[in-house]
């Protein structure tokens, strides 16, 4: 009769845990499509036109992702939005990355991996969070890269020429969806590689064959930007970014303290807005405790699991767990924990680019699913991240308006002669471009005085000599750079705040002409005079 319950019990357990698995991802998707960001990013706002007016749709650094939102848009009644629209896009994603790692983890790790506790770990993370409810292009590729990673386990433990070139198609595609995935796509190729002798050449033959097509998308969308094809035009066609100095950065102490931020905001939301929302609200304070508290509890759980298989006989250290594993399972292993040293090798280079780390959490899960110890410290590791990224990441993005730049736009339509020097100009320029459908903008917005006299070849000298010019001609200048929230973020620790402002425009009387109303205090539009 015992042996008949348990074995009664085992399917019912099982049948709990998938089911709230579903329940998990279907929740987690569910808040990403209530509460897309009211908040767009300069980013969000630049694709979200080229979709909306057919500009630029094939980008180098992430090729495919506007023309896959083109196609998307399109598919949908006229009225839609066209920025709204790419958000759901990507919120459709989010629940297809849960599925297809709930999938993947449950192949990994076997009937007894703790599934539901990974997929809410992962799908409270806010590198996830943050991207699904956002016009961003890093959510459909991790899809793609995750598919990859489902084809090329199914090719290493069944075989079949089917699995492998889907394995190599699924990681193309994804490096074509952004060139940061280029890294998943080499790690599979090397696993690959070492993978069993028997067919290797054919094997590796398999998976790299779908490549193929990616210099052939990039031949093909040349024309787009007016290129002929020679073999440089191509190569910095495709090495666009780096070229025009938009990507990489040399190794710093500043990059090493990004990293270490922005890796630890993958997980949970770090802003000087988190700050401000505990000054307004103190009450949240209440659920930042109890967060807090919740993860305390997941690491006493992490403690007490790690001494209890310490102590007991059947304990095995990592290395002997590892060693007696299967030849498949250590190659999985291996090949993925080369994947996150890639992508976090690939960040550290972009200076610490949060964006390239949205893929972490997910590979932590698959690198980590058949560590027993952890699971019981999951479910509290998720609700502490939940928590904490509804209360100071979703629900401020969504309900509280951090930027207003409604009647800015409107005055800067209605007064082309004046110039405009502004803190956040390019957020302006392509809110510009997605409203008129201008994809260049007035060459009189630039930004704000402490910011403007660091572009090359620019100097405070330069920059009174130009300033006195203007208003010497009897031209406006306006400002929105002095006053207003004194939020600790990106824009202020780079332009120095009021003191640098007002030092480059010492001497001149500045006229308080408008404000724009923000959750967190008025942003104020300064006439320079």
């Amino acid at each position: 009769m015992p042996l008949a319950s348990s074995a009664i019990a085992a399917p019912r357990s099982s049948t709990r845990s998938k089911r709230a698995e579903w329940v998990i991802a279907g929740v987690l998707t569910g808040l990403c499509l209530l509460l897309p960001t009211r908040n767009s990013t300069v980013d969000a706002w630049y694709y979200a036109a080229c979709v909306r007016h057919g500009h630029e749709l094939f980008q180098p650094h992430h090729l495919l992702y506007n023309a896959a939102g083109w196609l998307w848009v399109r598919i949908l009644p006229a009225t839609v939005d066209a920025l709204a629209a790419l958000k759901v896009l990507n919120a459709v994603a989010f629940g297809g990355c849960l599925l297809v790692l709930r999938d993947l983890l449950r192949r990994v790790g076997g009937a007894a991996a703790p599934v539901a506790g990974w997929l809410l770990v992962v799908g409270s993370s806010f590198g996830m969070l943050r991207f699904a409810t956002e016009n961003e292009t890093y959510i459909l590729p991790l899809l793609l890269s995750l598919l990859a990673s489902r084809s090329w386990w199914q090719a290493v433990r069944k075989g079949g020429n089917q699995h492998w070139v889907a394995a190599g198609a699924w990681a193309a595609l994804a490096a074509l969806f952004h060139q940061i995935h280029a890294g998943w796509w080499l790690a599979l190729l090397v696993g690959t590689m070492a993978a069993s002798p028997v067919g290797r050449w054919r094997k590796m033959s398999l998976y790299v064959l779908p490549a193929l097509v990616v210099p052939l998308a990039y031949v093909a969308a040349m024309p787009s930007w007016k290129l002929a094809f020679t073999p440089v035009a191509f190569w910095h066609f495709v090495f666009h970014d780096l070229y025009a100095g938009h990507a990489g950065a040399r190794p710093s102490g500043r990059t090493l303290l990004l990293t270490v931020i922005n890796l630890i905001r993958t997980f949970g939301q770090m802003h000087g807005s988190t700050l401000a929302l505990l000054r307004r609200w103190p009450a949240l304070g209440g659920f930042a405790v109890l967060s807090g508290g919740l993860m305390l509890l997941a690491i006493r759980k992490l403690w007490q699991s790690r001494r209890v298989d310490s102590t007991s006989s059947s304990a095995v250290t990592p290395s002997v767990l590892f060693a007696s594993s299967a030849a498949s399972e250590r190659l999985f292993w291996l090949t993925h924990l080369l994947v996150l040293l890639l992508q976090l090798g690939c960040a550290v280079w972009a200076e610490g680019n949060a964006e390239f780390m949205v893929m972490l959490p997910a590979l932590l899960a698959l690198l980590l699913v058949n560590r027993p110890e952890v699971s019981t410290a999951l479910p509290w590791m998720g609700a502490s991240l939940l928590l904490w990224n509804l209360t100071f990441g979703l629900l401020p993005a969504y309900t509280l308006r951090l930027t207003n730049t409604t009647a800015l736009l409107a005055r800067i339509q209605q007064e082309p002669a004046a110039w405009w020097l502004l803190a956040d100009p390019n957020l302006v320029l392509n809110q510009l471009h997605y409203i008129t459908g201008e994809p260049i903008g007035p060459a009189k917005v630039l930004p704000a005085p402490a910011l403007l006299v660091q572009r090359r070849g620019q100097s405070p000298a330069r920059f009174r000599a130009w300033l006195a010019t203007r208003r010497a001609a009897g031209q406006r200048i306006y400002t929105d750079a002095l006053g207003g929230p004194n939020l600790l973020d990106r824009a202020r620790l780079t332009q120095g705040g009021d003191d640098a402002q007002r030092q480059l425009l010492a001497g001149y009387r500045l006229a308080r002409v408008d404000s724009f109303p923000t959750s967190f205090g008025p942003v104020y539009l300064t006439e320079i005079r």
